[in-house]
């Protein structure tokens, strides 16, 4: 495993990308999670670059940047991987997102076509923000009201988000961590008083977009 200098160059350029951000709802610097996800790719095999496009992989959603720049100082490769990683349409404008259903279903969609060197950052990246959802709502189940999607979209997202990765990396370190934090999620109780007396866990987590595409 080659690790050269362009590893602390991205980590220093990413601080200072996301210096004033924090983690949604939490007093928590945002690059805490960036160095997680580039943790947990190190962990899952992954190389440097893989690595320093986990540290930038919220920079062109985030922080302003794009493909070119991203490629200019560390090169296509993990500017690609960046790129496969962000959600937001090329054709949106600059700062603004599109809807969340949209977005979300757009990039489930889209995971068959990425190559494995992107999926497994992806999948660092989801397997981190699980986790910590988990974490927070054994601490508060309010927690969850401050994502748009609130509990039940969230749920279904990292679900789906798993049944496409788990085929595609198997033995991913990161997938794994990810389905156990699914699993946590749709066992708990505040999930589960979503569920109407009529249904079950898997019948309601599937129809979502039914019942949300509105």
């Amino acid at each position: 495993m080659t690790i050269t200098p362009r590893y602390g160059e991205a980590l220093q350029w990413a601080d200072e990308l996301h210096r004033q951000q924090r983690r949604k709802g939490k007093d928590v610097p945002y690059i805490s999670h960036l160095i997680s996800v580039s943790a947990l790719v190190w962990e899952d095999g992954g190389n440097e670059d893989q690595a320093i496009a986990a540290l930038l992989h919220d920079a062109i959603e985030d922080a302003g940047q794009s493909h070119a720049s991203i490629a200019e100082r560390f090169g296509g490769a993990v500017a690609d991987i960046v790129r496969d990683c962000t959600d937001t349409s090329h054709d949106a404008a600059p700062g603004v997102k599109e809807p969340w259903l949209l977005r979300k279903t757009r990039y489930l969609e889209s995971l068959a076509g990425k190559p494995l060197t992107s999926l497994l950052v992806t999948a660092a990246d989801k397997a981190h923000n699980a986790g910590d959802m988990v974490l927070d709502a054994r601490r508060d189940p309010a927690m969850w009201s401050k994502f748009s999607a609130g509990l039940d979209g969230s749920a279904w997202y990292l679900q789906r988000m798993h049944q496409e990765l788990v085929d595609r990396l198997p033995d991913s370190r990161s997938v794994e961590r990810l389905g156990e934090a699914v699993n946590d999620i749709l066992s708990s109780n505040a999930y589960q008083q979503l569920i109407p007396t009529e249904s079950t866990t898997e019948t309601w987590i599937n129809t979502y977009p039914e019942r949300h595409d509105r």
